[in-house]
Parts: C-alpha cells; sequence; structure tokens
C-alpha cells in the first residue's frame, strides 16, 4: 500500500472559491466545474474533480483536487495554454516552469522536454505523442487515446516510464507508470462531466 501511496503521489507531480473568468479548456483536458473522474489504482481508488478556478502566474487556471482511497485530497493547478496544458502548481508549491502535460494540437510525433521542480522534487525527461488514434479498454468503456510517452522521466531522482493515454472528451483515461521494475496503473472506472 505504501509504494501504491508513493506511486501516487510520483504520478501526481506529472494527473477557488471565487467567481472568475472560466480557463481555458481543450477536449483532451475537460476543466468544467464539477466534473469528476474516478480511477482504479491497484486496490485504491482514486477520485479526481474539479474544484474551482484561481488565478495563479497570471494565468486562469482550474483546481482539480485528487483523493487516494480516504486519504487527505492533493490539490493542482492546471491552465490550458495555445501550446499546451500545464500544471502550475502542487497543494501550496509553485511548479517552475509550469509542467507540460500534454501539447496542442496533439499531433502524432509532437515531443517536448520538461525540466521543472515542484519544492525540493524535479521532474526531467522528454515526452512524445505516438499515436492519436490508440485503442484502450478501460473498465469505463473503450476508448480512442491520444497516447503519450515519456520513456526515461527522471522524477526525484528515480527513472521512470510515463505512459498516458488522453481521450477526446473524457480527458485522461489510462496512466502507467514503472519505475524500478515496478508497474503502476490508473484507469477511468467512471467519468462524469461537469454542468
Amino acid at each position: 500500500m505504501l509504494r501504491t501511496c508513493r506511486v501516487a503521489g510520483v504520478a501526481g507531480l506529472l494527473a477557488a472559491g471565487a467567481a472568475l473568468a472560466a480557463p481555458k479548456t481543450t477536449d483532451l483536458f475537460p476543466t468544467k466545474l464539477g466534473s469528476v473522474w474516478v480511477y482504479k489504482l491497484g486496490t485504491e481508488e482514486v477520485t479526481v474533480t474539479v474544484t474551482g478556478t484561481e488565478t495563479f502566474g497570471g494565468k486562469e487556471c482550474a483546481r482539480f483536487e485528487e483523493k487516494v482511497g480516504s486519504g487527505p485530497a492533493t490539490k493542482y493547478l492546471h491552465f490550458v495554454a495555445a501550446d499546451g496544458v500545464f500544471r502550475a502548481r502542487v497543494n501550496a508549491v509553485a511548479v517552475d516552469p509550469p509542467l507540460k502535460l500534454l501539447p496542442l494540437p496533439a499531433d502524432k510525433g509532437t515531443a517536448w522536454v520538461v525540466d521543472s521542480k515542484v519544492g525540493t522534487v524535479r521532474v526531467k525527461g522528454e515526452f512524445k505523442v505516438r499515436a492519436v488514434d490508440e485503442k484502450v479498454t478501460v473498465p469505463a468503456g473503450d476508448f480512442t487515446c491520444v497516447f503519450v510517452e515519456g520513456p526515461d522521466v527522471d522524477i526525484a531522482g528515480t527513472k521512470t516510464a510515463v505512459r498516458q493515454y488522453y481521450a477526446p472528451g473524457t480527458g485522461l483515461v489510462k496512466e502507467v507508470l514503472e519505475a524500478g521494475g515496478v508497474a503502476s496503473v490508473r484507469e477511468l472506472k467512471s467519468y462524469t462531466p461537469g454542468k
């Protein structure tokens, strides 16, 4: 269980109450208030909810709250820019510079380099869009996805292979992290779009 929670925390580095202008969104990364994703992660259930908006670093961000089982919520700020989807903050710690999760447009062959820090934790590596029509089956059903891969990403000093699958209209449906010969698989069980 500790290993699952630790890997879930690593995954989190890669997954407001005031009335602000709605943040930008994209079909591959919905940011509508009230949207809820439920994932299976080993024996745990992970719930991700869009709980508000916030201005951070001059960007209108969507606030996502993620809970693994009955544990405390981890809060993330994400924003959508012309060139991609970025993570700007984890809890109260800025991601410096913001971490690009997905390029826009998400065309096959698009590659990008990340080199960001969240406090003392560094995430460094290269990602690439491997396919835009990858077929994926998860508990929530069958999806045609944009497949993003980072085969050798250094996360806090640990070499990690990252594979993520984003479905239009739904967002992240599957994520596989492999480090030290151990794989952690997050699969979508359900998605409820915000209203």
